[in-house]
């Protein structure tokens, strides 16, 4: 693991703060611990969607799909949702 340089301030309501104290406990982490791998799953998650989203373009692409039946924003909604 690299050496943490940065440090990060947050405010959480109480119930976060428990729930976020629970799986620490569960997993026998700190809560900083629990919270780095949280930020970790969820970059590593917006990664692997965005990946999916690139190949769906270039299939899409590589394959000739026109304009009628190739939808980019379609294709990105479905890859980022809200």
């Amino acid at each position: 693991m690299s050496v943490l340089e940065r440090r990060l301030q947050i405010l959480l309501d109480p119930a976060q703060y428990e729930r976020l104290e629970a799986e620490a406990r569960r997993r026998s982490l700190s809560v900083g611990a629990t919270v780095r791998a949280a930020i970790e799953m969820f970059l590593d998650d917006d990664v692997q969607r965005r990946d999916a989203a690139r190949r769906a373009l270039l299939a899409m692409e590589s394959q000739g799909a026109s304009g009628q039946d190739f939808d980019k924003d379609s294709v990105l909604l479905d890859a980022f949702p809200g």
